[in-house]
């Protein structure tokens, strides 16, 4: 090392010396003073931070529902809207059906049927689902008895014999029950 690198050198550590010489002396008791408050002022952070969360994860669940309870309004009005129109399709049925007894009717007959297919298909596209129970075991969740008819057959016994009115779902939700007769076993 040359002599002025030790000068530098002594510069260095002599300047580090002055600095703390220079550092004013800390009083034990502000310092324990400020320490007291700076874990004060960590802890209310820490309190804030808490209830943002907990108010955030509150917004949250609100929000979620909210949704659901607005899902859940626009598909009953949707399937009210549904099942309004299932009146109409059964209007066009009993005219179809009336129109069938009278033979110069024939082209409007078939008009209205071909009408009323185009009017169901809309709604199958819609979500709308056919409940045709025949042959099945009677299930009151999706189908209204509206009578009873005698069957000679055990199998037919508690089974749907025949349906009166077709019923429907939309989704999951059945919307309009089946109307059916239901089979009893005769001895």
């Amino acid at each position: 090392m040359t002599a002025m690198d030790n000068q530098d050198a002594n510069a260095d550590t002599a300047g580090l010396d002055d600095a703390e010489a220079q550092a004013p002396a800390v009083d034990a008791e502000a310092f324990e003073a400020l320490r007291v408050r700076a874990e004060g002022a960590e802890r209310k952070l820490r309190e804030i931070q808490s209830t943002f969360l907990a108010a955030k994860a509150e917004l949250d669940a609100t929000r979620l529902r909210l949704e659901r309870d607005l899902e859940r309004k626009v598909e009953l009005r949707f399937s009210d809207l549904v099942l309004g129109l299932l009146e109409c399709a059964d209007d066009l049925d009993r005219a179809i059906e009336h129109g069938r007894t009278i033979p110069a009717a024939a082209p409007v007959v078939q008009g209205v049927a071909l009408a009323r297919e185009r009017f169901v298909s809309a709604l199958i596209k819609a979500g709308l689902e056919r409940i045709d129970p025949v042959g099945e075991p009677y299930d009151p969740n999706v189908a209204e008895a509206a009578g009873i008819v005698p069957v000679a057959d055990p199998a037919g016994h508690d089974a749907v014999a025949a349906v009166e009115r077709v019923g429907y779902r939309l989704g999951s939700r059945v919307i309009r029950p089946a109307r059916v007769l239901v089979g009893r076993l005769v001895s």
